[in-house]
């Protein structure tokens, strides 16, 4: 084997045990996250801040935090987001159902994950087209979803089955333990490779204007192109319906904290959406049929979750809610690229950042109305009335989509 391959092959798995030890720092805690929430106090509106401070936080840092990467390297960008999101893990972890705490675990760890985002992807592109600039690393990128999507299954039933069933807070501990191990292990096996970023200048200033410029250029095209902007305004509710059972799942299935079983439907849930995602990868004549699809899965999704809060059948219940989560695996994949395809190649980037802040506002706007119906009727009206809302604003829209491309 040459040198230049053994590099690639060490770089390669330095990719892949750093993701796979931050991932499962994160996904230890995912099946039981909002159980420990309620269990030291806070209610189904505080929960709701919480997602929504993540996502709001998310969507004002992604720019900047790219900016950041470039300016001051890839390896210190992730060592700073594993730091900062163990701190905002340990807050929350510690927080004794104080709000102002929560508060700032949710900004802490939300501005982590904006700081890992693409960072430690662009570390791995860095140096492996430093090496060889024909390198296939769409292989790499596929093998990594592999362990990852394997590492959330068992790791949220681990987390989820035997330690919060000791304590509801260790899986939250332990998650900020990993992400210090990470940073760790990035200070003293990782080097930077591509000096060239440390010589670059960071503006949070000029960071942040990038962002209102994207923003504002987005919006212009969204005026001008009616096409796109039919488009977007189809596609963004659809995550009104998915704002109830995207997040509270865990308090719906399991009303009390004895005997943790979310663990169990965690791994049903990643078996599902490995499913959708390779079943929809597979029906032929994907394109001529994508918009007709679409409007079967508003269907579907928006039954099973209006069935299945009347229902008082625990199996039955948990039975339709994988549906949705099978159905919305694949949709995720329609809706992203019919949106690509509908976008012109110079302006790509742009108008997704675009239509990312639209589905993050519209998510932000579903999960105020969910945490709102919730805490003061119930969690199933809550899910009832954003899947029914969601279908009333997308399935016309998306009608009249097809019918107007069936027409051109």
């Amino acid at each position: 084997m040459s040198k230049s391959n053994k590099e690639i092959l060490k770089i390669k798995y330095q990719y892949y045990f750093i993701e796979a030890i931050y991932n499962l720092g994160i996904v230890v805690f995912a099946a039981t996250l909002y159980l420990y929430l309620e269990n030291i106090g806070h209610n189904l509106n505080e929960i709701s801040l919480f997602i929504s401070l993540f996502w709001i936080t998310s969507l004002l840092t992604e720019i900047p935090s790219g900016v950041l990467s470039d300016s001051f390297g890839r390896k210190n960008t992730m060592i700073i987001s594993c730091v900062v999101r163990a701190i905002g893990l340990l807050i929350i972890a510690f927080s004794h159902g104080e709000l102002t705490y929560l508060i700032a675990g949710a900004t802490l760890t939300a501005l982590g994950e904006s700081l890992k985002s693409g960072t430690w992807d662009s570390w791995f592109v860095d140096n492996i087209k430093r090496i060889n600039s024909e390198f296939p690393i769409d292989k790499v990128f596929s093998t990594n979803g592999v362990i990852s999507q394997t590492i959330s299954i068992f790791g949220g039933f681990i987390g989820a089955q035997f330690f919060a069933n000791i304590n509801l807070s260790y899986p939250i501990s332990l998650g900020a333990i990993l992400l210090l191990i990470t940073a760790i292990v990035v200070i003293f096996f990782v080097k930077e490779g591509d000096s060239k970023y440390k010589k670059q200048k960071f503006k949070i200033s000029n960071s942040f204007k990038e962002f209102f410029t994207t923003l504002n250029l987005g919006y212009k095209y969204f005026k001008s192109n009616h096409y796109f902007s039919l488009v977007c305004l189809t596609l963004v509710p659809l995550t009104i319906i998915l704002a109830g059972p995207g997040n509270q799942w865990q308090l719906f299935f399991q009303p009390d904290q004895d005997n943790i079983r979310t663990g169990y439907i965690w791994i049903f849930i990643g078996v599902s959406t490995l499913f959708g995602t390779w079943v929809i990868g597979r029906i032929p004549n994907l394109n001529k049929y994508r918009i007709s699809i679409l409007l079967v899965n508003i269907i579907i999704n928006t039954l099973c979750i209006s069935i299945l809060v009347f229902l008082e059948n625990f199996y039955v219940a948990v039975f339709l809610f994988l549906i949705h989560v099978f159905i919305t695996a694949g949709d995720e994949i329609l809706r992203i690229t019919f949106l690509h395809n509908n976008i012109p190649s110079e302006n790509r980037s742009t108008l997704m950042s675009f239509f990312y802040t639209l589905e993050a506002l519209f998510t932000i706007i579903g999960l105020t109305l969910v945490g709102m119906i919730s805490e003061n009727f119930s969690m199933g009206l809550a899910w009832l009335i954003c899947a029914i809302t969601g279908f009333i604003i997308s399935f016309p829209l998306l009608l009249y989509v097809k019918n107007k491309k069936d027409v051109a």
